[in-house]
C-alpha cells in the first residue's frame, strides 16, 4: 500500500499512517459522521428485519445467507486482487468507486432472484455499519473487505457529504450565532430527509410516530442558510486557500455539497440518487482515462527516446 501522502486524494490506496494524519475525504471519519452512519445502519437493519421476514420462506433465507457470503467472497477477491497490482495504484477514487458499486444495480433493476437482492440489501447495510463503527469513509461495498484486509482504501461514498459538512463545522474558527443556526439548520435537514423515511418503513416505528413526522420536501431549503454561510467564508478567505489542496478546502466543498444535496434530500432520494451520482461520475472519469491513454503512453515513450544515450 502506497503511504505517500502527496497522493493521497488521487491513489487508489492509502493506509492511516502517523505521516499522514489530514483528514482524507473517502478514508476518514468524524465523529459525528461515524454515529450519522451508524444510526442509519441500525434503522436499515430493523427495516431489513420486518423486510425479510416477510419476502422470504425458510429455505430462501438460506439462499440469501448464501448469496450473501458469495457476494463479500467476491468483493474482497476483486480488492485483494487489485490492491497487488501497482498499475492500479494511481487511478482516481472515482473508478474503483464506481465499478465497485455497479453490481448492486441489479436489485434496483430486478435482474437477480429475491434472495439476491436481500443479500446485496443486507450487505451493504451492513457495510453502513462497519464504516461507522470503524471510522471508514469509503464505500459501503467495500467496508467489510477493507476491514478483512486491514487496509483504509479512498474510495467515494454517500456520507461523504456528512464527512464534509462535519468538517466545515469543526474547522471553523468564527463559532457565532450563524454557525450554531446553520449547525441546527444542517442537523435537522439531514435527520428529517436522511433517517426518517427510512424509519417510517418499520412498522413499529411508523405505528409509534405516524407519518406526519415526514415534512414536506421544501423544508429541505433550510440548506440554503448554511450552504450560503459556508459560500460567504469560502469567498471570503479565497487568497488563503489557493494553497491548499481542494480535497482541503472545507467551507467551499461543504457549500458545494449542501447544494447538491437540497433537491436530492427534498425528494427522499439519499443516499440511493448519491450512489448513482458516484457511479456516473465515476464511469465518465474512467472513460477520460481510457481516451488519455495511448496520448501518455506515447508522451512517455518519446520522452524515454529523448533521454536514451546515443551509440
Amino acid at each position: 500500500m502506497s503511504h505517500d501522502t502527496g497522493t493521497a486524494d488521487r491513489a487508489v490506496d492509502h493506509s492511516d499512517t502517523p505521516a499522514d494524519r489530514r483528514f482524507v475525504i473517502g478514508r476518514d471519519v468524524g465523529p459525528v459522521a461515524g454515529w450519522f452512519r451508524i444510526i442509519f445502519g441500525l434503522i436499515a437493519v430493523a427495516s431489513l428485519w420486518y423486510r425479510v421476514d416477510k419476502a422470504l420462506d425458510g429455505g430462501e433465507l438460506a439462499m440469501m445467507v448464501v448469496w450473501f457470503a458469495v457476494v463479500a467472497a467476491v468483493y474482497t477477491a476483486v480488492i485483494w486482487f487489485f490492491g497487488r497490482i501497482d498499475r492500479f495504484r494511481g487511478v482516481s477514487p472515482w473508478i474503483p468507486s464506481a465499478l465497485l458499486q455497479l453490481p448492486m444495480m441489479l436489485y434496483p433493476m430486478g435482474i437477480g432472484s429475491d434472495p439476491l437482492h436481500q443479500a446485496l440489501a443486507v450487505y451493504t447495510t451492513i457495510g453502513v455499519l462497519l464504516c461507522g463503527v470503524a471510522r471508514y469513509g469509503g464505500l459501503e461495498v467495500a467496508a467489510l473487505p477493507m476491514l478483512l484486509l486491514g487496509r483504509r482504501t479512498v474510495l467515494y461514498s454517500p456520507f461523504n457529504a456528512v464527512d464534509i459538512v462535519e468538517q466545515a463545522f469543526r474547522r471553523e474558527q468564527t463559532r457565532g450565532v450563524m454557525w450554531a443556526t446553520s449547525l441546527a439548520l444542517t442537523v435537522f435537514v439531514l435527520i428529517e430527509y436522511w433517517w426518517v423515511g427510512l424509519l417510517l418503513s418499520v412498522p413499529p416505528a411508523k405505528d409509534l410516530i405516524g407519518e406526519s413526522i415526514r415534512l414536506p420536501g421544501y423544508w429541505a431549503l433550510l440548506l440554503l442558510v448554511p450552504a450560503g454561510w459556508f459560500a460567504a467564508h469560502a469567498a471570503r478567505g479565497r487568497d488563503r486557500y489557493r494553497t491548499v489542496p481542494l480535497g482541503q478546502r472545507w467551507p467551499g466543498l461543504a457549500a458545494v455539497a449542501l447544494l447538491l444535496l437540497i433537491p436530492m434530500l427534498g425528494n427522499r432520494q439519499v443516499p440511493d440518487s448519491l450512489w448513482g451520482i458516484i457511479m456516473f461520475v465515476g464511469l465518465i472519469v474512467g472513460l477520460v482515462t481510457l481516451v488519455r491513454l495511448p496520448f501518455r503512453k506515447a508522451s512517455g515513450a518519446g520522452r524515454r527516446e529523448v533521454v536514451a544515450p546515443s551509440h
